[in-house]
């Protein structure tokens, strides 16, 4: 046989055609391997729904990726593996986020709606990975991480990011999206690995968790009868001796991470502050709708008079305590009534009354939640879901109006656009509250001395951009941070419990003390380090609780957080004050952006080659 033509070589000459490169032929999965398609992301949908309440076995996290991470290196359709894992994703978010249907029928939609979002993460989020495994020679250890956590952070700022771009604003009234279920978020009560959030955020926790899933993943996949029983028949990608140094990199990041917090941990959290009497109603939601925004009839008087009874009922075994504490605070909308400012800083005589009657029967500072109402020097009349501040002398001292408004529950996204999503919000009146324009920081006179706090309002205590602006900036950071909110909108379903374990990371980002007032619970205080302070039972009043934290109380067990949910009580404390600084507070996301980055460099990287592995 005669041999092909070839074109002639010289030393460095260009070659006149292209060299094509040959890539091996495509490997099918063994018949053992197929329904691993399936199986793998149910199963770690399953793991996953486990580490987070109502279950909350937070270790499985460290293991739950291992069958998702099968279908990175998986072989077959394209589709099929994205559908199983967009179904094994939505088999996750559709029971962990089954509390948010409780509010009202409508919110259904709204339920399904997010778990279907989230759900597009986790299948875009098996794309890159297997591009990058794919058309690089990168180590999965990297590579995923640095994805999923990107994806995380993406997630989380998002949906404001866009609704603002469609309405136009230049206010990023919505500066974060849905900041719930991170990886991170499941480490919650194991304080000493979380330490690391006030340099790192809770993403940091997150990507340690992505790399110790792909050690083991990786020691799996060095055994040829795991690859036959569950991906393919081909030889390992990594040798024994790559996996045990990438294990060895990761261990000594986990024990790094580890050393860390036991250090922070050993340092003291603070010096005792103020005394703060921390009100927690039990309305339930249907009785403040009716109080709220009940037609002017029987019924709706009786739903306004009912709210403040129940409201009146926990503030008066507060007041029977009038003189041990420096400040009371109310769960977010506390009363039927709204505040009103005729202009700004200039309340109207029935709120300047209401003020004073509250700080006298408290006889101490009070922060109220409350609707408000104000116009602006141009007459325009505005809305806000505010804290608003009375000092002890009953005069009115300033008011923080939530930034971070809830889509569908006090606004309603693009209306101008699709004015039909009104149907979707969980109320028979318009309810629209505009976005508040500053991050207020309180002065409070105590007896022990001159504090600053600033106060975050329901969901902005699980956005880290609401919380870390009160421990950066120009000003000085403030001495501690409250929240107020009324979670009786999920009925005493696992949304208390998992709030609460989001916000324990603010308090380690900022580094400050955080005490939170909520209608229906969890009220609790949380130090600088993330500990839910243990309270004492030390009375009950007409089946009003009343707890003490002690001052060297320890972390309250997750096993008992259920008791502190659908009571009426009073929390009092001692506000611990820990000067320390933050990085993270300082900072921001630095590291979440970094691994966006990362990502986006590795996939450019990824699109200029060809594929070099199946």
């Amino acid at each position: 046989m005669a041999s092909p033509i070839t074109q002639p070589q010289y030393a460095g000459a260009t070659p006149l055609m292209p060299q094509t490169q040959v890539n091996p032929p495509p490997v099918t999965p063994t018949a053992s391997a197929i329904p691993t398609v399936w199986l793998a992301p149910m199963l770690s949908a399953v793991l996953l729904y486990l580490c987070y309440f109502p279950v909350a076995v937070g270790w499985l996290v460290w293991v739950a990726l291992v069958p998702w991470l099968c279908l990175v290196r998986l072989p077959g359709r394209p589709r099929r593996l994205y559908l199983a894992t967009w179904l094994g994703a939505l088999a996750f978010f559709l029971p962990v986020l089954q509390w948010a249907r409780v509010a009202d029928p409508r919110m259904y939609v709204t339920w399904i709606t997010l778990s279907l979002y989230c759900a597009c993460y986790v299948t875009l989020g098996l794309y890159l990975v297997r591009r990058l495994e794919h058309r690089t020679q990168l180590p999965l250890v990297l590579t995923f991480p640095v994805v999923w956590v990107s994806l995380e952070f993406f997630r989380w700022g998002f949906i404001g990011s866009f609704l603002s771009i469609l309405q136009g604003s230049h206010q990023h009234d919505v500066p974060g999206g849905f900041g719930w279920y991170l990886l991170g978020h499941s480490q919650h009560d194991f304080l000493s690995l979380i330490q690391i959030a006030d340099v790192t955020g809770v993403y940091g926790v997150s990507f340690l968790i992505a790399a110790v899933n792909v050690v083991l993943f990786e020691i799996l996949y060095c055994s040829g009868w795991f690859r036959r029983a569950f991906v393919s028949d081909t030889p390992a990608r990594w040798s024994k001796v790559a996996v045990v140094g990438q294990g060895g990199v990761v261990a000594a990041l986990l024990l790094g991470t580890v050393a860390y917090g036991m250090w922070r941990l050993s340092e003291p959290v603070g010096q005792p502050g103020p005394r703060v009497a921390l009100v927690q109603t039990n309305v339930d939601q249907r009785i403040r709708l009716g109080g709220f925004f009940g037609q002017d009839d029987e019924d709706g008087r009786e739903k306004r008079k009912e709210m403040t009874r129940l409201v009146d009922e926990v503030a008066d075994v507060a007041a029977r305590r009038r003189g041990q504490f420096d400040l009371v605070v109310t769960p977010e909308t506390s009363y039927p009534g709204t505040w009103t400012e005729f202009a700004p800083g200039r309340p109207s005589e029935n709120s300047g009354e209401f003020a004073e009657e509250k700080a006298l029967e408290f006889k101490a500072s009070v922060l109220l939640g409350l609707n408000s109402t104000v116009h602006d020097q141009e007459g325009h009349r505005l809305s806000y879901n505010s804290a608003v501040f009375v000092g002890r002398d009953g005069r009115f001292r300033d008011r923080y109006d939530k930034v971070h408004r809830v889509p569908f529950g006090e606004y309603i996204p693009v209306r101008s656009l699709l004015p039909f999503l009104s149907y979707l919000a969980p109320y028979d009146t318009d309810y629209t509250v505009a976005p508040g324009q500053k991050f207020t920081r309180f002065a409070l006179e105590a007896k022990a001395g001159r504090y600053t706090f600033g106060a975050v309002i329901c969901y902005e205590d699980t956005d880290p951009a609401m919380s870390r602006p009160y421990a950066s900036g120009d000003d000085q950071p403030v001495d501690f941070l409250l929240n107020i909110s009324n979670d009786g909108w999920f009925d005493g379903s696992s949304e208390h419990d998992q709030h609460l374990a989001i916000c324990r990371f603010r308090a380690i980002e900022c580094r400050r003390a955080m005490a939170r007032s909520v209608n229906m619970g969890i009220s609790a205080v949380i130090d600088s380090a993330g500990r839910v302070l243990t309270p004492r039972l030390v009375e009950e009043v007409k089946g009003v609780r009343v707890w003490e934290v002690p001052t060297a109380a320890a972390s309250l067990p997750v096993r008992d957080w259920h008791e502190y949910k659908q009571v009426a009580g009073v929390l009092l404390a001692t506000m611990p004050i820990d000067s320390r600084g933050s990085l993270y507070a300082r900072f921001g996301d630095v590291f979440a952006a970094s691994c966006g980055l990362l990502a986006v460099l590795f996939l450019v990287t990824a699109w200029r080659r060809s594929e070099v592995t199946t």
